[in-house]
């Protein structure tokens, strides 16, 4: 409840609050609750006070809010974070007192995340005493901006802050409000801390004059202490009246001197001094600004006979909002149908008639509020603000009207106060609000001459003056010496001049005299500075502006005919600094890109820095051109079409203005071949084929080659045994023939894959898919004969070679290679021909048209079994066959004589038994050998379907008989496979001549007529 009651007076008594604690941020309001009594007491208060030991507390207050049925404590910028136990206390007009203690945490301001990619935000509201005759403490920014904050933070806007001029410093002038924005923006701070040099403001009505004087550091005594770096990046003006507000103008006794609203009255002292502070004109100080205007009021003063239809918001005409008077162009204005404030909330007195209906042009109620639309996308650095809304040059005024305030200076400087009728032209200006010293009129453009009367000086042409279109200008009538502009401008935002460097004096100045001189006068001192003149004429000054003069300074000119000064803005010189001034790239020949690297520009001296970047070879770019500092700028390279070896370049920095201008980047690039690696063209193969023609089709060739450096040699291999290679190795470069054997493959489409790799594994290996489709059918093959391959009996055993005789057994004619014996294991399939016995594959030596030879395979049945070719995926007839037990047979070159070899592995025969060979007879009692078929399993037993690496002896006792007469066998085995040989020593009783050969193993001999000549 209400805190102690403590008796200051004999009307003292409590005040009845239900809340003693609170905890609050610089900036925030909190509703103090409180009985009935109490908040009717303290909202009709003369007085409210928040007092600690009787002292105020700087920066806290109470006071009503805007709709004045609530009271509000809140610490402005002035309010030193920490806690307090103070007193609230309010006094009537009649004297009676109410007072209540309360604790009181006063926390720092809200912070900006550090890394945060957008500045924050200020909202700056207006003329609040103007409206509703108090200074109310605004709850939050929504009374005068609606939901633009919200909306702002969703558009990224890390934090944003409202200056409410009641809170931080309720009616006071607005010079003295400037000062209190600078002492605001410094409060707001990173979370670690430090200061944020770039926020954004928006700011309504009389809140865009506090921030022009903040910009201008224009004080109360009409000098200017303006900021070297403003903490500003854009400026939004809504509604604001840069050369006051007609409607105030109106009624210029009504404003206490030096209020608020004195300073709004067209031609007040306030706005022509914010209006010519740097070389008689404002330039925002360089800050990028956009106004926003309302048109949907009318504009008339109490002298016009007809009101100007939309040509203001009801407060401000569209010519006093505008952005023009900046740089005599109004580009940067958007004209949007609003007024002033909403109607409603129009509730000023003085002002007479609110002449506008429309919505309020600051109360941004929806997203696609034109107000809206413009500040989210002007401080979003996007540009469609430019289609909302009208342009300047499209408005029926602003295309063809301007105005003007108008003042005179005499010979010394000091300003004419008692003037007493200004023309300009045919049109008579009216007194503004700094009474017979300055005057203005507005919706006026061409050419006249300005005539000014005073009552000291009487009549004075000041010569002919152009208004411009668009254009609010401050216009001066100088007598005597005059200084019009100085120059040259630095490359410094907004108008500035450089330190350390010569500057010229444009004007009307005379001739040069003994006493004549040129003063710079810091701002803040009353030590003029006298500057070196180095060149002197009637219409300009040439003098030395040292180094040590930075700042805001008042140029004085001291000449015959008179003195005169200006302000003006002196940056000091930029130092260019790059970092780092070196760049190494790499890039191998065929590979990625080098990643783009940055350097960073900056200026270590003060002043503004623009610059720009040129590169001094093609395979060199930048991503930005040109550029203010701080600023990074990307590098990248080019290598694809460079060869390899070293490259250099560079990037050159330069900067107007800076004192070690340029300073170059040196880019260093190193192209490598690339290592390495197997190019094979083409990347695949097609092939086609139609069944029963008597070619095949065409070798294609693969060409091999290193796409990189180095060298290596090919090794190659196919997936398939379609798939032929005319090599399996060979050089780099080199080709490789690719053929396919399509003979026994049905209709349809083959895949396999040739693979190409370096024979030392250097590089990555190459597949090439090769694709065969073959089309039509082929005849069905059939068996008409099945024999033991070496007697040609018509039974065999297993593992016994066996000849199947028959027509379209195959379409082409092979007999088995190393490659079709895949790790010892005898091929059951050759070149898409197979065939079973009893079911049982067998394994295949040759095939041809019309003979297949295979390798019985091991089948413990006998009898009649059946026997099946497959070619082309079609099988033949089944034929069937005699299977036995053993089936014994030599093999013979000839059918009569037998394969025999000497030791030394030369033919045993008689002379010329061999077309081409060399025969010779066996002789009595030397050793021979006999090869033969069927003699059935070895002691230990072989498996058939796997090659014979050692020759192992037969299972059965075998009998051999040469010439009838018993033969000794030093050796009967398996030999290879299917193969069995016969190490036969020759009776050294046999006669010459032709001697028959036999053999008997299980009861069952060898074919009969077999025989191997002898000779002595």
């Amino acid at each position: 409840m209400g805190g102690p009651f403590c008796a200051a007076s004999q009307t003292a008594r409590p005040m009845l609050v239900l809340q003693t604690r609170y905890q609050l941020r610089m900036g925030e309001a909190v509703e103090i609750p409180a009985a009935a009594d109490t908040l009717d007491f303290m909202l009709h208060a003369q007085t409210r006070r928040v007092t600690v030991d009787g002292k105020d507390v700087p920066g806290l207050v109470v006071a009503p809010n805007e709709t004045q049925d609530r009271i509000l404590l809140a610490p402005s910028a002035k309010a030193v974070p920490g806690e307090y136990a103070v007193t609230l206390s309010a006094t009537s007009a009649a004297g009676e007192e109410m007072h209540t203690s309360v604790d009181v945490v006063v926390k720092p301001r809200a912070t900006v995340p550090n890394g945060s990619t957008r500045p924050p935000v200020v909202l700056l509201n207006g003329w609040i005493s103007g409206f509703t005759n108090s200074c109310p403490v605004a709850a939050s920014s929504v009374t005068t901006f609606g939901n633009l904050a919200q909306y702002l933070v969703s558009d990224g806007v890390p934090v944003v802050y409202l200056f409410d001029n009641c809170l931080e410093d309720p009616n006071q002038p607005i010079e003295t409000l400037g000062n209190d924005l600078g002492a605001f923006l410094r409060t707001i701070k990173y979370d670690d801390g430090t200061q944020v040099p770039q926020i954004d403001l928006v700011a309504h009505s009389m809140g865009g004059l506090i921030a022009r004087a903040y910009l201008a550091g224009l004080q109360p005594n009409q000098t200017y202490l303006p900021p070297y770096y403003p903490l500003v990046r854009d400026l939004v003006l809504i509604a604001t009246p840069n050369f006051g507000s007609f409607v105030a103008g109106n009624y210029p006794l009504e404003w206490a001197v030096g209020s608020q609203g004195a300073e709004l009255l067209p031609g007040s002292a306030f706005l022509w001094n914010l209006s010519t502070w740097n070389q008689r004109g404002d330039d925002l100080a360089g800050v990028n600004a956009i106004a926003i205007v309302g048109n949907a009021g009318s504009y008339g003063t109490l002298s016009s006979a007809t009101a100007l239809l939309n040509a203001s918001d009801g407060l401000v005409s569209t010519t006093s909002a505008s952005l023009g008077f900046v740089s005599k162009n109004a580009t940067t204005t958007r004209i949007v149908p609003y007024c002033h404030v909403d109607p409603a909330a129009f509730t000023n007195t003085l002002l007479g008639t609110f002449s506008c209906n429309a919505p309020g042009i600051a109360n941004v109620t929806s997203p696609s509020h034109y107000t809206s639309l413009i500040v989210r996308s002007f401080l979003a650095g996007a540009t469609d603000w430019q289609s909302v809304g009208t342009a300047p040059t499209a408005d029926a005024y602003l295309a063809t009207n301007g105005g003007t305030f108008f003042a005179m200076q005499n010979s010394s400087g000091g300003y004419v106060t008692d003037l007493t009728s200004v023309t300009w032209g045919n049109v008579v200006l009216a007194g503004g609000g700094n009474i017979e010293t300055i005057y203005y009129t507005d919706f006026v453009t061409g050419t006249g001459d300005y005539t000014a009367t005073s009552t000291s000086l009487g009549t004075i042409n000041c010569g002919t003056l152009a208004v411009s279109v668009g254009y609010f200008a401050a216009t001066r009538c100088k007598i005597g010496a005059a200084i019009v502009s100085v120059t040259p401008l630095s490359t410094a935002a907004g108008r500035a001049v450089t330190s350390g460097t010569a500057i010229t004096l444009n004007g009307q100045f005379g001739s040069q005299c003994s006493n004549c001189r040129v003063y710079a006068t810091p701002a803040g001192s009353s030590t003029p500075q006298t500057l070196t003149v180095t060149s002197w004429s009637s219409t300009a000054i040439v003098a030395q502006l040292p180094a040590t003069l930075t700042g805001y300074q008042t140029l004085t000119v001291n000449t015959a005919a008179g003195n005169d000064a200006m302000g003006i803005r002196a940056v000091a010189q930029s130092i260019l600094s790059v970092t780092p001034t070196a760049l190494q790239y790499g890039y191998t020949v065929g590979g990625a890109l080098p990643a783009p690297q940055s350097f960073a520009i900056a200026n270590s001296g003060t002043g503004t820095l623009t610059w720009t970047a040129t590169v001094s070879d093609s395979w060199l770019t930048v991503d930005s051109a040109s550029g203010a500092a701080p600023s990074t700028v990307n590098v990248s390279v080019a290598p694809a079409l460079l060869a390899a070896g070293a490259y250099t370049g560079t990037v050159q920095i330069a900067a107007t203005g800076a004192s070690n201008s340029p300073i170059t980047v040196t880019v260093t690039l190193v192209v490598t071949a690339a290592p390495a690696f197997l190019v094979v063209a083409p990347q695949s193969l097609i092939f086609q084929f139609t069944a029963g023609n008597t070619a095949v089709p065409a070798a294609q060739s693969l060409s091999i080659s290193n796409g990189g450096a180095g060298s290596f040699s090919w090794v190659a291999s196919s997936s398939a045994y379609w798939a032929t290679l005319s090599a399996a190795s060979g050089p780099v470069p080199g080709t490789l023939a690719i053929s396919v054997i399509p003979w026994n493959l049905a209709a349809g489409s083959y895949t396999a894959n040739v693979t190409i790799a370096a024979a030392d594994g250097s590089v990555s290996p190459v597949t090439v898919p090769v694709t065969l489709t073959v089309q039509g059918t082929l005849a069905a093959p059939a068996i008409t004969g099945v024999a033991n391959a070496a007697s040609y009996q018509p039974s065999f055993a297993s593992a016994t070679w066996v000849a199947i005789f028959g027509t379209n057994l195959s379409q082409n004619t092979y007999s088995w290679q190393a490659s079709d014996i895949v790790n010892g294991a005898l091929p059951t399939s050759l070149q898409g021909v197979s065939v079973t016995i009893d079911g049982l594959p067998a394994y295949i030596s040759y095939i041809s048209p019309g003979q297949i030879n295979v390798l019985a395979p091991d089948d413990p049945a006998t009898g009649p079994v059946q026997v099946v070719v497959t070619t082309a995926q079609q099988a033949s007839n089944s034929f069937t066959a005699q299977k036995v037990p053993l089936a014994p047979a030599f093999l013979t070159f000839d059918g009569t004589y037998a394969a025999a070899l000497h030791l030394d592995y030369s033919l045993v025969g008689k002379p010329g038994l061999l077309a081409g060979a060399t025969t010779t007879p066996a002789a009595p009692g030397e050793t021979i050998i006999l090869y033969g078929v069927g003699f059935g399993p070895t002691n230990p037993p072989l498996p058939t379907g796997q090659t014979v690496s050692t020759a192992e002896p037969l299972a059965g006792s075998v009998q051999i008989a040469i010439g009838d007469v018993a033969a000794t066998a030093a050796f009967a085995g398996l030999a290879g496979s299917g193969l069995y040989q016969f190490n036969v020593t020759v009776p050294a009783s046999l006669a010459n001549g032709d001697a028959a050969v036999s053999a008997t193993i299980g009861g069952v001999a060898t074919q009969t007529g077999v025989a191997v000549t002898v000779q002595q």
